[in-house]
């Protein structure tokens, strides 16, 4: 996208709009896409002209093509307003929580049909390693938490929370939360799973809850009370 072709006025109504459409806060938004609230801020007031890499990771975040953010015909704007208002179905925006202590872990960690983890914010080549052992970590521990009685738990859950304080070393924070997604099946009750969600973000001064904006694949389905979270929150 070529500099000279940004409208920061456009940009800020179109980030406003696909936010709120999800009923995403700055905050939100701004965990989703790895920037900071400010930066939201920044581009949202419409005297800022975002660089590209920061227009691409809002545009990964929402999973929309990067040319969203240049001013359309008005044929191509109806289109592209028509297709984000069938999205928030297939997007979930998930309450994490920091993994600081075994009782941390053990409040939230519990059997779940699958878990979904997210290290794409990990940059820092020394952090890579240690957010790959988490990752390995949390999948095996999903498959056998079930059948592990409560002692091993328990010294599991303290083995995980020394590698999130190895990222913490970083700059990194684990969050992990949860959510439900739906499978409708012709003629038969639809499926509901609960899928955990493990989340490594940098830490940015920013502490307690944050969210994680998920996108459901084939035919899952968000629930309609996780779809808007916190619309009065909505600036």
């Amino acid at each position: 996208m070529d500099t000279m072709e940004r409208d920061p006025t456009y940009i800020a109504e179109q980030v406003k709009f696909i936010r709120k459409l999800h009923g995403l806060t700055q905050e939100n938004l701004a965990d989703a896409a790895g920037l900071t609230t400010r930066t939201i801020e920044k581009i949202e007031s419409g005297r800022h002209r975002p660089e590209e890499q920061t227009l691409r990771s809002i545009a990964r975040a929402m999973q929309i093509d990067v040319k969203y953010f240049e001013k359309p015909t008005p044929e191509q704007e109806a289109r592209q307003k028509a297709e984000l208002e069938r999205a928030p179905r297939k997007m979930v925006l998930v309450p994490t929580q920091p993994i600081r202590t075994t009782s941390d872990f053990l409040g939230v960690f519990e059997a779940r049909h699958a878990f979904r983890i997210d290290t794409s914010t990990v940059t820092a080549d020394e952090a890579l390693e240690t957010a790959a052992a988490m990752t390995d970590y949390i999948t095996e521990l999903n498959d056998i938490w079930d059948d592990c009685p409560r002692s091993q738990q328990l010294e599991y859950a303290r083995s995980f929370v020394d590698l999130c304080q190895q990222i913490e070393q970083h700059g990194y924070v684990c969050h992990i939360g949860d959510h439900h997604q739906r499978l409708r099946v012709k003629d038969r009750p639809a499926l509901v799973f609960r899928v955990g969600v493990m989340t490594i973000q940098p830490e940015d001064g920013v502490v307690g809850t944050r969210y994680a904006l998920i996108h459901l694949e084939g035919g899952w389905e968000s629930l309609e009370a996780d779809r808007v979270l916190r619309p009065s929150d909505s600036a």
